[in-house]
């Protein structure tokens, strides 16, 4: 089974940015930013520990109807969301950006209305069936280089009927890191580190080690889904492990925690297993203490908090 409830105390204990949800319709499932906001209200870490901020998109603009269309166009679907946002500071958006249906100069109007609001943009190759190296990219990603935000993009490798993994899926990290290097000072975030079990997050984390070993792109990545069934966490320690053994040096300010909250697990209006999210806390916690003893706290305090605080808060020193 996926998750047990940790009894103990893991004596870790500060603020939490997740740095990837959602609200929105998805399939048969649809969440509104009040399902998010009940995290909020969980005891995390025995109380100890805070869900500070979220970076939320909605996934109105993502997933698309049968004919191959997004649910809201990027205005509509991101001043929705932008809307919510307004009305409690914990919620941060990104602007959901759909190459291929609409435009950059959408995205553009929409950050010179709310510049201190929107804390990046985000992509989904996949639902949008349009390679991450597809040249209708490049005027969104030329945005977030002129208004220095980061870019979430879904990433994924696939697998065909035999479950042999394909290379060149449209979500695919070399995909993304093509686009990357032509940006090389945009944060590029390869959200679930490669999604497709263990090969596809080895796939991730190499892709990340040879941005960062050749230095021709700024490559990060989200924990959501990584290792989601194994407490022991390999993937999450290995990437760990070889960001601090660079040629560059320690470059663990690339990992940042994220859950991909509703979904999944953390579905049925946010509570499909009450403690999931907790759980889910706690299990990465102890995995990394369990394997960097001293320099365990500072590596939580990282991954958790300043690594996204760093990210997506750049101009503020402290946050609420």
């Amino acid at each position: 089974m996926y998750i047990t409830s940790y009894q103990n105390n893991t004596n870790f204990k500060g603020k939490i940015i997740d740095s990837h949800v959602h609200c929105g319709k998805w399939i048969n499932d649809s969440f509104s930013t009040n399902d998010m906001l009940k995290f909020f209200s969980q005891k995390l870490n025995h109380g100890k520990d805070k869900l500070d901020k979220v970076i939320i998109s909605n996934l109105d603009c993502i997933i698309n109807n049968k004919n191959n269309t997004p649910y809201k166009d990027e205005m509509k679907g991101n001043l929705v969301l932008i809307k919510q946002c307004l009305k409690d500071k914990r919620l941060m958006p990104l602007a959901v950006c759909q190459p291929g249906h609409g435009c950059a100069e959408n995205i553009e109007l929409l950050l010179n209305t709310y510049p201190d609001l929107i804390r990046g943009l985000k992509f989904h190759p996949a639902c949008l069936n349009l390679p991450a190296n597809d040249v209708r990219y490049l005027p969104y990603m030329k945005l977030a280089e002129k208004y220095n935000k980061p870019c979430l993009f879904h990433s994924e490798v696939i697998t065909d009927n035999n479950g042999n993994f394909i290379r060149g899926g449209v979500s695919d990290p070399d995909l993304i890191y093509e686009t990357a290097k032509k940006f090389p000072n945009v944060p590029v975030i390869l959200g679930h580190m490669g999604l497709g079990g263990d090969k596809a997050h080895e796939i991730g984390i190499n892709t990340i080690i040879n941005s960062i070993e050749n230095g021709d792109a700024k490559l990060y990545a989200d924990l959501a889904w990584v290792d989601w069934a194994n407490p022991e966490k390999p993937h999450i320690i290995e990437i760990i492990n070889k960001l601090l053994k660079t040629s560059k040096g320690d470059r663990t300010e690339r990992l940042l925690f994220g859950t991909d909250a509703p979904l999944g697990i953390f579905g049925e209006k946010a509570f499909k297993r009450e403690n999931a999210y907790n759980d889910n806390i706690q299990e990465i916690k102890k995995a990394i203490k369990d394997n960097f003893g001293d320099d365990a706290n500072k590596l939580i305090s990282r991954i958790f908090y300043r690594n996204s605080k760093k990210l997506f808060y750049p101009k503020i020193d402290n946050l609420a």
